[in-house]
């Protein structure tokens, strides 16, 4: 009897264990994606309101190049065509809450519109997976950057998978003629439901048009 007792909580113990594990398993890939779209939301009507409160004020946009917002607050819209992304939001930073939040700028990074890298950070299989079919881009794939007074076209150069410790291909280039180049340098999780390695895509700034219009919604 001692030992069919002790059988007994032994299964209960591991359907228990079993079920906490579903739970977080349910949770990482659906619970996340909820939260990460009610975050969206409110940043698209935050942007909505300060875009259009700014060309309100003057009749068109005020800055020519964006500058940095405070960690957590979004900063511009994402459009990656390739792989159906549209008007998602980016957001100041890359921790844990941040990235919660949506595709995070790297902080170290230039902003679009300024000499040097714009470095993006996102999740692939958590949070609305904003990255999850990265790797489909290829040369030539236009990644597009919209601010409150200009859109950004780049288009893809290639890509590489490395360690996550080799933090320089965020670096700044230099171009044939000597000065900085405009680039995108996309990051994400590789491979997919894993955090050993690290897919990352490279965009030149192809063309920059004025944002007249398109505002986030």
């Amino acid at each position: 009897m001692t030992v069919r007792k002790l059988l007994r909580g032994l299964g209960w113990s591991f359907i228990g264990l079993g079920c906490f594990v579903l739970y977080f398993l349910v949770y990482q890939l659906v619970g996340t994606d909820i939260q990460t779209n009610r975050a969206q939301a409110d940043l698209r009507q935050q942007l909505a309101r300060e875009w259009s409160g700014q060309r309100a004020a003057s009749g068109k946009p005020t800055r020519t190049t964006p500058v940095a917002a405070k960690l957590g607050e979004p900063i511009a819209l994402l459009q990656i065509p390739k792989i159906k992304l549209m008007d998602v939001v980016i957001v100041q930073g890359t921790n844990r809450q941040q990235l919660a939040k949506g595709p995070g700028h790297v902080p170290s990074t230039s902003m679009p519109g300024q000499p040097g890298t714009f470095g993006v950070s996102g999740h692939r299989t958590t949070h609305s997976h904003p990255f999850f079919s990265l790797d489909e881009l290829t040369k030539g794939d236009t990644i597009r950057v919209l601010t409150q007074e200009s859109i950004y076209a780049y288009t893809v150069t290639g890509s590489r998978i490395v360690l996550p410790t080799q933090t320089e291909v965020l670096d700044d280039v230099r171009g044939p003629d000597g000065k900085l180049k405009q680039q995108i340098v996309l990051t994400t999780c590789h491979p997919r439901y894993s955090a050993a390695r690290r897919l990352v895509v490279f965009g030149d700034l192809a063309d920059v048009q004025p944002n007249t219009g398109k505002v986030a919604a």
